[in-house]
């Protein structure tokens, strides 16, 4: 078999296009690129452009996503700092606040009568 790019003697076949491809002009396993199977440099260029597609599709998603969620926020911001909603959360707060007060003066009412209990039969 002769390499389909130089022609040269070879053993080898591309794993992306079946080819017969020489040890010269395959795709040298290194730090960055670790594959472990004959790929000649025709198909190792068509496998970094679909890499660089998914990568440029994946960013267009996220930014997508990011702006949408930018948009919801916004309107959820927006929506927080109506007047109406501001009122309601303060009049919330302020029945919380009450309700807080009455349980601890009950709870006051309550202690102090366990404490007048206790010393009632000393006097």
């Amino acid at each position: 078999m002769n390499c389909h790019i130089c022609d040269n003697e070879t053993d080898f076949t591309c794993d992306g296009c079946e080819e017969p491809v020489c040890e010269d002009c395959c795709v040298q396993m290194t730090l960055h690129n670790q594959i472990d199977y004959p790929l000649c440099t025709l198909c190792e260029g068509t496998r970094e452009a679909e890499a660089r597609e998914e990568y440029c599709r994946e960013a267009t998603r996220a930014e997508d996503a990011k702006a949408k969620r930018d948009v919801r926020n916004s309107k959820a911001r927006n929506r927080y700092w109506m007047p109406e909603n501001v009122e309601k959360r303060r009049v919330e707060r302020a029945e919380r606040r009450r309700k807080e007060m009455e349980r601890r003066k009950l709870q006051m009412e309550n202690a102090m009568k366990a404490v007048g209990e206790m010393f009632s039969d000393m006097f």
